[in-house]
């Protein structure tokens, strides 16, 4: 290489150098400062994933009522055992009560009874404490409940406490036995608790999630609600017409299954013939209008439009015999307004509305329009099984308490129903449509452990 040239070629060397040293001190600035440019992407990946799916869950509709409820789990039914404690049954039927081989083995320790006995209904009082043998025969719900473990209770529309798991316990439910758990009502609770006059709640293991913006009405029975002679006029008139409807469906599935014997459960030749000629004449009476009603009505605010619905439960007797039993339910409104969205009406009109009608304030210018009624308790008089007592008195069915877990305005009811060989305790969701199902009910039998053995 000739000397001039040196210079040149060392210049270009300089220049190539500086211009790589250059690129490299770019490359590591464009560097994401937190990993490689790979864990860059993914990250990158993953949070446009995150932000789609937030856009997506916020343009979906707000939970329902029965979806908050639903997604607190499952809810039982306690019962007040005494001034500080509950109990309640998570396991159902699990075993008879006479077993000749109990499965649960072991030796179970009885609970001393308390000196005041409360919940009659439930039946509640005897109960036994498993030994830790036992343990691994019990329900997944029973082993991985622990003693302190807390649980929700709710006590009234405005009350909901915790409760502490004290034990599980073995109850006789009738004929059978079911697995649940004794719970202690906090020290700091125990007053409110103590002084509430319901002996029958709902349990759950975590609170319900609240609406963001709490309804202005109150979920609570109007005990000051006097109907007007009006008011009965036309609820009698409504639930005439309705019982005839009914009637007239129930008769239908009587003759269809007279005509195959033995479709009622009973023997070919046997009495279904003769019992059902029997009532499709007690039923023509009745569609004539020869039946004697008589009903009781209950007034609560259950929905946020501050209507009151109305609680009936309607007997009709024939020769002094009860011959068809029905519950229903009614809306209360003003008669301009019947037929209206409760969207409509402001939380101001709704709460001054729930005010008057439980100060007793007369149901002038109120038009009560049946929304929905239950006549399976007829059907069941109709059957071939023997149904005791039932419709001796009106107490077929009744509502031991209301709550409203959610604040949305609409209300949780447990309702008490006697189905003649058994009776049931459940908790539903009100609707103007019906009632909604929140668990499997809590079942009792009836009649007399004696009854249960065979002879």
């Amino acid at each position: 290489m000739r000397r001039k040239n040196r210079k040149w070629v060392a210049t270009a060397v300089a220049l190539y150098l500086f211009v790589m040293w250059s690129g490299y001190r770019w490359g590591v600035a464009q560097r994401p400062a937190d990993g490689n440019i790979f864990d860059h992407i993914e990250r990158e990946i993953k949070r446009k994933n995150a932000e789609a799916a937030a856009k997506e869950a916020a343009a979906q509709p707000k939970p329902s009522g029965e979806s908050r409820l639903i997604a607190a789990g499952p809810a039982f039914v306690a019962a007040r055992y005494d001034a500080t404690h509950v109990v309640f049954v998570v396991a159902a039927e699990t075993e008879s009560r006479f077993a000749s081989s109990p499965r649960f083995g072991g030796t179970p320790t009885k609970i001393p009874a308390p000196v005041n006995p409360a919940a009659p209904l439930a039946g509640l009082q005897e109960l036994w404490e498993p030994d830790s043998q036992a343990l691994h025969f019990f329900p997944e719900i029973i082993q991985k409940t622990q003693p302190g473990d807390q649980w929700t209770l709710s006590v009234s529309p405005d009350l909901t406490i915790p409760a502490l798991i004290d034990r599980a316990v073995i109850a006789p439910t009738g004929c059978s036995l079911g697995l649940g758990f004794l719970a202690t009502v906090p020290p700091e609770q125990q007053l409110a608790f103590a002084s509430s006059s319901k002996e029958y709640f709902a349990v759950r293991r975590k609170p319900v999630e609240s609406v963001e913006t709490p309804a202005a009405s109150r979920v609570a029975e109007l005990s000051a609600w006097k109907p007007s002679p009006e008011t009965k006029t036309q609820i009698e008139r409504q639930l005439n017409q309705r019982m005839r409807q009914e009637v007239a469906k129930i008769d239908a599935t009587l003759v269809a299954n007279a005509a195959s014997p033995g479709a009622a459960g009973e023997s070919l030749g046997g009495p279904v013939r003769p019992r059902t000629r029997e009532w499709l004449h007690a039923d023509r009476g009745l569609i004539r209008g020869e039946g004697a009603l008589d009903y009781d009505i209950r007034a609560f605010q259950l929905a946020p439009d501050g209507d009151p619905r109305l609680f009936v439960r309607a007997r009709w007797k024939l020769a002094d015999s009860p011959v068809f039993l029905m519950t229903a339910w009614f809306r209360e409104a003003e008669k301009e307004e019947t037929g209206k969205s409760a969207s409509l009406k402001t939380a101001a009109q709704a709460t001054t509305k729930t005010a008057a009608f439980d100060a007793g304030s007369p149901t002038v210018g109120i038009q009560p329009t049946l929304l929905w009624s239950d006549a399976s308790w007829s059907v069941a008089l109709r059957g071939p099984k023997d149904t005791g007592a039932l419709g001796d008195a009106l107490n077929f069915q009744s509502v031991l308490n209301e709550f409203d877990a959610d604040r949305d305005g609409w209300a949780e009811l447990l309702i008490h129903s006697d189905e003649g060989a058994s009776t049931t305790i459940s908790l539903y969701l009100y609707t103007d449509l019906g009632l909604v199902t929140m668990k499997t009910p809590f079942r009792r039998d009836a009649q007399s452990p004696e009854s249960c053995v065979d002879p």
